[in-house]
């Protein structure tokens, strides 16, 4: 690729991190995770090696464990194209070469290598809270990182804090000051300014004083003359009181004084033109100050640019726009994983938000995510969304593992809820991630949510059962139990007759809230007849709230019990992932 990118990233003893290793993608990155996980260190780690001045000023809080004996190093393993003028600097700089999972040395002696140059960049933090910065050459000697090769790289920071305001202002090294690129501005403007006064603006009392005060320093031996002008502060130079503005209503405002989503999509515009759209990019909470479809609009653009990007959120707009990104997930143990893109890509259009849960819950269809959500009502909270609990349909039960698989592969612990198919295809499969979730996974023994909740109706309540309580299904119920048993009356006494007593009607009940085929049919148009009854029963999200409705107020039999005990046990996993008490028994 022609633009600068990062290969691999190793953090040691950096805050929260005390040894990783992290490959990200060659375009957009996008970091998810919980609170305090270290998605913003992550970016951090990026924006202190490839920061182009050396402004920054080390603290121990830097230091894993605030240890500031033990250093810290950020290296990355980098491609840096010509245009970067690696090549042009005082002491020559060899590469590496990049085998694909680290960088090797040249193979001097062999034929001529088809292996990607890179170079291997570093910054420490020092027992001394100093920041040295390095470039490790393939014999292990260092030569130095200097800022002209990090203003060449080019780096974009957004922060999370909103101190987007730097690259709008002429600080130095700044996105401003580079596009610009007029070496004496800086030595003219800081003349300039530093001479303008603004004793005229003063009263004449403030101006009595000021003259008693530069008397008094006279006296004192203090330099005296003392006048009013632009001095900036603390780490600030003169220059950097220099701004773009621009027009409202005709006046020259402030670029400063604009909105916050507007000052960040005006710095990472400015970027694009310094660079020609090929900086990387660091920013955290893409979102902030942005309404949902300008969110869009820039995931969109950062998705579609051949530069790398690294951007966190919280925002399911954001990770719904995404699509085409790497997607990253920071666990609580300081581990990144990779969500493979391929896996969740329908998830992620369909129901964004369940990456941003604390427990999200993938149910294998739109009953069980309504029966789900009554449970947690009932056994977990009133207000279970408030404590991020998701419920998702997965769509089907293959779909479920396949995502459950993609989850724990970055290292994310979700709930999974699915059936026990007849014909299982994955077992091996299945079983690695029972043994990985444990109660977290719920699957019944064998069967679906209706065949293993429906037999458990007391046969004294099964035509309270049929009956739907809106009262817009009952007669609908009864017409698929009237044409299962061929007869013309949909009444409960015929069905009931015609099926000879309640334990058989339950199973004609059960065939037709589950849409099974009966033996024997063989015509197109009869098998699609028989799956659509299923609709008139659960296969719902009212359908399955009715269900568990049902389950929870209607009579049942001892059996039950074993029922209940396995959801319970569900139920309490997700409390205890949660951090709450589990109360249930």
């Amino acid at each position: 690729m022609a633009h600068p990118h990062i290969l691999r990233l190793d953090l040691k003893r950096f805050r929260g991190f005390e040894n990783l290793t992290w490959y990200p993608g060659p375009q957009m990155n996008l970091i998810l995770g919980g609170g305090d996980a270290g998605k913003s260190t992550l970016l951090d780690a990026i924006a202190l090696l490839l920061q182009p001045s050396n402004g920054y000023t080390l603290s121990d809080a830097d230091y894993w464990q605030r240890q500031v004996g033990d250093e810290f190093v950020i290296e990355a393993v980098m491609c840096l194209p010509d245009s970067t003028a690696i090549n042009n600097l005082r002491t020559a700089t060899w590469p590496w070469e990049w085998d694909g999972a680290a960088a090797a040395l040249p193979d001097v002696e062999g034929d001529q290598s088809t292996r990607p140059p890179v170079y291997r960049l570093r910054v420490r933090g020092t027992a001394d809270l100093e920041l040295i910065y390095e470039i490790e050459q393939p014999d292990n000697s260092t030569v130095a990182l200097p800022t002209a090769l990090r203003k060449a790289i080019g780096l974009v920071r957004l922060a999370g804090d909103d101190r987007s305001e730097r690259d709008l202002r002429l600080v130095q090294g700044g996105a401003l000051d580079r596009l610009l690129t007029d070496k004496g501005l800086r030595a003219k403007l800081g003349y300039n300014i530093g001479q303008t006064s603004v004793q005229a603006a003063l009263s004449s009392e403030a101006c009595e004083k000021l003259t008693a005060l530069d008397q008094s320093f006279d006296m004192s031996g203090l330099p005296s003359g003392l006048q009013l002008g632009f001095v900036g502060g603390p780490g600030i130079s003169v220059n950097s009181l220099i701004g773009l503005t621009a027009k409202r209503d005709d006046v020259a405002l402030p670029l400063l004084s604009w909105g916050s989503g507007t000052r960040r999509l005006s710095a990472l515009h400015i970027a694009s033109v310094l660079q020609e759209g090929q900086p990387i990019r660091v920013i955290d909470e893409v979102e902030r100050g942005l309404e949902p479809y300008r969110q869009r609009s820039l995931t969109s653009e950062l998705s579609s640019k051949a530069a790398q990007s690294f951007v966190t959120t919280h925002s399911a707009t954001v990770i719904g726009a995404a699509s085409s990104a790497s997607m990253w997930y920071v666990n609580a143990n300081r581990a990144v994983g990779s969500l493979p893109t391929q896996k969740i890509s329908v998830q992620q259009a369909k129901d964004p938000e369940l990456f941003l849960a604390r427990i999200a819950i993938v149910a294998e269809g739109i009953t069980e995510v309504g029966f789900l959500r009554r449970l947690m009502s009932v056994y977990v909270s009133a207000d279970w969304r408030s404590l991020g609990i998701v419920v998702t349909d997965a769509g089907s039960n293959d779909s479920v593992l396949i995502l459950l698989e993609a989850l724990l592969s970055g290292g994310v612990r979700f709930g999974g809820f699915a059936d026990t198919e007849s014909a299982c295809k994955h077992p091996g499969r299945w079983a690695t991630v029972k043994q990985q979730l444990g109660s977290l996974l719920h699957r019944w023994d064998s069967g679906c949510l209706e065949e293993n909740l429906m037999p458990l109706v007391n046969l004294s309540e099964i035509q309270s059962f049929i009956a739907d309580p809106e009262g817009k299904k009952t007669g609908y119920r009864l017409r698929t139990l009237a044409d299962r048993l061929k007869i013309p009356t949909a009444t409960y006494e015929a069905v009931l007759t015609a099926a000879g007593d309640e334990a058989a009607l339950m199973q004609i009940m059960i065939d037709a809230a589950c849409g099974t085929v009966p033996e024997g049919v063989t015509d197109t148009g009869q098998k699609k007849t028989y799956k659509s009854h299923a609709s008139s029963w659960f296969k719902s999200l009212e359908g399955g709230d009715e269900l568990a409705e049902k389950f929870l107020t209607l009579n049942h039999t001892i059996r039950r019990d074993a029922v209940e005990s396995s959801l319970i046990a569900f139920l309490n996993a997700i409390q205890a992932e949660l951090g709450l008490a589990n109360d249930q028994s």
